[in-house]
């Protein structure tokens, strides 16, 4: 796709291209996905998350196109925080066809620190299901052996289906859904997680039986530390999210453009350079 600035124009004015930073992003429709964010701050908030301002999306080193690839802080949380985070992935670009990625897309990140008791996974769960109204039936998790003291744990996690990938396998790609360990990460995390996967939306999928899940999204990726590893954290995509509750949401394109926009309003309102993510995703 060439860049065409009437287009970006055009978007702008219908309201398709809003971006907004400072704690409510969104790279597109608005009002479902400020609706989920409320709810996730409100929500959160009673379970003792306060809300953090986002990381700026330009991040001045070489990883990822020099883009803010999720949501992890460098600093340790003190207490337990839920931030809304534009991020942008230079590998998605060769996944774009896919359904479910986004060119820009936000992240609600959790970190919560203290005992490992996988309270974080109760709350999430307890979000997608009984805030959210996800049919907790059709949630799929996805992690190794290490997940099964956490259904054993938590009465929730029950109703749903279990894949369980080999843990070295999981360990070798280092891609979440099992471990979360992506080698050219800049904060170099290593952690056991589970992915939470949902129908995509007007599909009826089998159980499924191999990674990826086949006709499945993953909305959420939640880290399940073992006993002594330190803070739990986990991220919910939100666009993913509206998605699995049957939002129409913008395609790769119009959320490229208003990445692009993005980019471009950060750049000149820090003065920090044009990264390198930005001309990889500005010459589709």
């Amino acid at each position: 796709m060439t860049l065409d600035r009437r287009r970006l124009l055009q978007l702008t004015a219908t309201g398709a291209a809003g971006l907004l930073i400072g704690g409510r992003g969104t790279f597109g429709a608005p009002g479902p996905i400020d609706a989920i964010v409320d709810d996730a701050v409100n929500f959160f908030g009673q379970h003792g998350y306060s809300q953090v301002p986002p990381l700026s999306l330009i991040t001045g080193n070489d990883i990822n196109g020099g883009l803010r690839y999720d949501e992890m802080r460098p600093e340790p949380a003190v207490a337990p925080e839920l931030i809304i985070q534009p991020v942008a992935r230079v590998s998605d670009i060769a996944e774009r066809n896919r359904a479910g990625v986004l060119a820009g897309f936000n992240i609600i990140g959790l970190n919560k620190p203290g005992e490992s008791d996988g309270s974080l996974l109760a709350d999430v769960v307890d979000f997608l299901a009984g805030r959210r109204g996800l049919d907790p039936e059709r949630i799929h998790y996805v992690s190794t052996e290490h997940f099964r003291p956490y259904i054993e744990r938590i009465d929730a996690l029950a109703s749903g289906t279990f894949y369980e990938r080999s843990l070295d396998e999981a360990l070798a790609a280092g891609d979440g859904s099992g471990v979360f360990a992506p080698a050219d990460h800049p904060l170099k995390p290593s952690f056991h997680t589970v992915g939470i996967y949902y129908p995509q939306p007007d599909t009826v999928p089998g159980t499924p039986t191999a990674y990826p899940p086949e006709g499945f999204i993953e909305i959420a990726e939640i880290g399940i530390p073992l006993e002594g590893e330190g803070d739990q954290i986990g991220g919910i995509g939100l666009e993913r999210l509206a998605m699995a509750e049957g939002e129409t949401l913008p395609d790769f394109e119009e959320t490229l453009l208003n990445l692009l926009r993005a980019i471009e309003d950060e750049a000149a309102r820090t003065g920090r350079p044009l990264p390198d993510g930005y001309t990889k995703f500005a010459s589709l």
